[in-house]
């Protein structure tokens, strides 16, 4: 076999394997459906449908419409688990809470920082 047979037939092989990588990675599935990325302003938005995350309330400032939680990683968000303080999007959310109740929260990032959408008390 020639040499220019042998380069022809491992530029076919090559066309061959890159072309199935390419259909492969059109036919992905998606591993966070129920979050999608404005990419425009940065935002990332959880789907009405979504799944709540879960945590410990530490601190309400319902005058300031904050609230300090103690959370697991949520890594939808790329938010690493610890705790921190929320911004809260309706203030009467926070109605009733008090430190140490046990919540379920929705959360979504606004630029660097992140805003809870709905919270429920879990107690």
């Amino acid at each position: 076999m020639s040499q220019k047979s042998i380069l022809g037939i491992f530029t076919l092989v090559a066309t061959i394997g890159l072309a199935g990588s390419v259909v492969a990675a059109e036919t992905m599935v998606d591993p966070w459906p129920h979050y999608y990325a404005d990419e425009t302003s940065g935002t990332v938005h959880a789907a009405p449908s979504g799944p709540l995350a879960s945590g410990r309330v530490v601190a309400v400032d319902r005058t300031a419409g904050k609230i300090t939680l103690d959370y697991p990683a949520i890594p939808q968000l790329l938010l690493e688990g610890g705790t921190r303080n929320f911004a809260v999007e309706n203030t009467e959310s926070l109605t009733g809470l008090t430190p140490g109740d046990k919540v379920r929260f929705e959360v979504e990032r606004e630029g660097r920082s992140f805003i809870v959408k709905r919270i429920v008390n879990s107690n």
